[in-house]
């Protein structure tokens, strides 16, 4: 059996936000993940978090739980 994985599209407008975002996935027990659809970053990371704010067109939350109520601030 396969596991779901729950994807949001994220918006990171501030170097506010990605401390706030990077705070909040540090909380999580689960592995979470910024992807693109060509790389996948681990959420957790502060420069992760910040180059794919920098450089990335859209910015997804993937991860094998639902996590949309811990991060609804920052959903798109």
């Amino acid at each position: 059996m396969e596991k779901e994985v729950f994807r949001y599209k994220i918006r990171l407008e501030t170097t506010a936000d990605v401390i706030a975002f990077t705070k909040t996935a540090a909380k999580c027990p689960h592995e979470l993940w910024l992807v693109n659809g060509r790389h996948r970053l681990s959420a957790k990371s502060y420069l992760g978090v910040a180059l794919a704010k920098m450089s990335w067109d859209e910015v997804w939350i993937e991860a094998d739980y639902d996590c949309y109520f811990d991060f609804e601030r920052f959903i798109a």
